[in-house]
């Protein structure tokens, strides 16, 4: 698939964010929920290897287990996660067990959304 191809490391001047996957914010109506010890987050942004939400409920290294559902799609599927940063109130997570299948759907979602985007320019 063509997101499983090589990594090519490119340093932008001034780009101190070193994320592996491209990531695309939802759109207002297309919301993604995320769904983890009891609570549910709207996703402010997702990628292929992982999510954000606002929270500061959760600590750096923390994991959890839990859904993440795309209301648009009527889709859910669970995911387990793991916080790898926090910043202020951003709790940015990445996706520590996810089936291929669901990898595919938020695939082709960040696609999608890209494609819109363009298409808008």
């Amino acid at each position: 698939m063509f997101w499983q191809k090589k990594k090519v490391d490119v340093d932008l001047p001034g780009d101190d964010d070193h994320r592996e996957a491209f990531r695309v914010r939802p759109v207002d109506d297309r919301p993604i929920i995320l769904k983890i010890a009891g609570y549910t987050f709207y996703v402010v942004n997702i990628s292929g290897t992982g999510c954000c939400i606002r929270s500061n409920g959760f600590k750096e290294g923390a994991e959890a287990v839990g859904t993440l559902t795309f209301p648009s799609e009527d889709v859910v599927f669970p995911v387990s996660v793991r916080v790898i940063s926090r910043q202020r109130d951003l709790c940015r997570f990445e996706f520590s067990k996810i089936s291929p299948a669901a990898q595919n759907i938020i695939h082709a979602y960040v696609l999608d959304i890209q494609k819109n985007k363009l298409r808008q320019h």
